[in-house]
């Protein structure tokens, strides 16, 4: 398994990467190398032989002519190609120190020289093997290498046919030792070794140093946006390369949003200062009126009046009074904050509790209400007196909104792809005008003769106030709908 930290993957990634191409190239060019060795020895030993194949002028008969042998016995002839031919032989082994050269006659089946001679001496005269591939070179007349134990040892043997008068009168041979070509080969290989160890040595290392910078810079990015997090006005200290040009980057960002934040600070406040004037100018309009109605009838009560009269503008009075009471009460509610004893509550129970309440009102109005409630809802995190409340405003209002005999349904479930418990309370009311939409959750905005304006944007507030979302959704003359959508609490 790869370890989480940056660093911990790149450093158990880039050796690998790196150490794995390098090698593998190490191993193609030790094959590489072997091979040229090889062929550069193979060239060299066909180019001994051609040598001496230009310094037999003629044909082994000529020599034997020349020396009047031609008709004495197979070792006579032997021992007069080998006094001719021997010489220059030896001269040829001499300058290529650790090879050996010689001359085979396929007519006399015989080595004729094998140089240098004062080690090879008693090679002369012998035939080769019947398997030996010496005898393939003379039969087809083609140069050949042959590797293995033969007449000298264990040799690497190249093979040149001497062709007179388009007939092959026999081969010359240029061998050297396979333990000499092996020595030369496992130091070509130790060399290589080497050369491919420092190689990684030196590639890990960079990787190491590389990755280090990487990771320090990044670890000062971390830090510096750590720190932005905090305070939009930290200016990250400035880098070099690409990740100097991220910090730049990210401190433009951090002054942009600074700038904007301040911005939003200043309109907030600004909209802060007009909602409290909208709410004193709507508060001061909605006690003007029952404080006008309880001066005018309580001036009334100085003039001489029946008993009768009193007590219905006292009453009045009680009634205007009652008003203003309801109306601060409400106002309390809006302007206090509504995060208050939060609990795990079941919505269907708190709604089947609401709706006791509302019984009575649903039955004078002729209203069905029926409920499909989920069973088994999962728990949402709210404070269950004002979620009643919630309930309650929302229920009074689809009442209000049906004139005679109408229906109410509320459905509860659980959305599991979204993650919310969502309850509908539908109505088939009078529904709500198009240009009344944007503004029914607004302070002391009513369509009603005796509302406050405040219910619906208390209950607005509340769910807000737990994370929650509340949508409306209405058409005029046919009713609305309106949909709470509460998180389900995640411990």
């Amino acid at each position: 398994m790869l370890p989480k930290s940056l660093r911990g993957r790149l450093l158990a990634i880039m050796p690998i990467v790196v150490a794995l191409p390098i090698i593998f190239a190490g191993y193609l060019m030790t094959i590489s190398a072997e091979e040229a060795l090889v062929n550069e020895k193979q060239q060299k030993l066909f180019g001994v032989a051609r040598v001496l194949d230009q310094h037999l002028a003629g044909t082994y008969e000529d020599i034997l002519r020349r020396g009047g042998v031609e008709s004495a016995d197979r070792q006579q002839k032997i021992i007069a190609l080998n006094e001719t031919l021997r010489d220059f032989t030896d001269q040829v082994a001499t300058a290529y120190s650790g090879i050996g050269v010689g001359y085979y006659d396929k007519e006399l089946d015989a080595i004729v020289t094998y140089g240098p001679s004062s080690v090879y001496e008693d090679k002369v005269g012998l035939p080769i093997g019947q398997t030996h591939e010496g005898r393939i070179v003379m039969e087809g007349g083609l140069p050949r290498v042959q590797e293995g134990n033969l007449v000298r040892g264990s040799i690497m043997n190249a093979m040149y046919p001497i062709i007179r008068n388009e007939k092959v009168i026999g081969y010359i041979w240029a061998n050297e030792l396979t333990s000499d070509i092996d020595i030369q080969l496992t130091t070509m290989k130790r060399n290589t070794y080497i050369i491919v160890i420092l190689g990684l040595f030196l590639a890990i290392g960079g990787i190491i140093i590389s990755i280090e910078h990487i990771t320090d810079g990044i670890g000062k990015v971390k830090k510096g946006l750590a720190e932005i997090k905090k305070n939009l006005n930290y200016q990250m200290h400035p880098l070099a390369g690409e990740l100097g040009e991220i910090v730049n980057a990210l401190n433009d960002m951090a002054s942009s949003l600074a700038a904007q934040k301040k911005m939003e600070k200043q309109l907030h406040a600004a909209e802060r200062l007009t909602a409290i004037g909208e709410v004193a100018a709507g508060l001061a309009h909605e006690i003007r009126n029952p404080l006008m109605a309880v001066k005018g009838f309580a001036e009334l009560l100085e003039e001489n009046l029946t008993e009768k009269e009193k007590a219905e503008y006292l009453n009045i009075i009680i009634q205007e009074t009652d008003r203003m009471n309801r109306l601060i009460e409400q106002l309390l509610c809006f302007s206090r904050p509504t995060i208050t004893e939060m609990r795990l509550v079941n919505v269907n129970e708190v709604l089947e509790n609401t709706l006791l309440l509302t019984a009575t009102p649903a039955r004078h109005n002729h209203t069905t209400i029926s409920c499909q409630l989920q069973p088994d809802i999962p728990m949402v995190l709210v404070n269950g007196e004002q979620l009643k409340q919630v309930y309650l405003n929302l229920v009074v209002n689809a009442i209000q909104a049906i004139s005679d005999q109408g229906n109410i349904n509320i459905i509860s479930r659980y959305d599991s792809e979204s993650g919310f418990v969502v309850v509908e309370i539908e109505d088939n009311g009078s529904g709500i005008e198009a240009n009344h939409f944007p503004h029914i959750f607004d302070p002391f905005f009513t369509t009603k003769e005796s509302g406050t304006g405040l219910g619906l944007t208390i209950v607005y507030r509340m769910v807000e106030s737990w994370g929650g979302v509340i949508e409306v959704n209405s058409v005029l003359g046919k009713g609305s709908r309106f949909t709470l959508f509460f998180p389900v609490f995640e411990e």
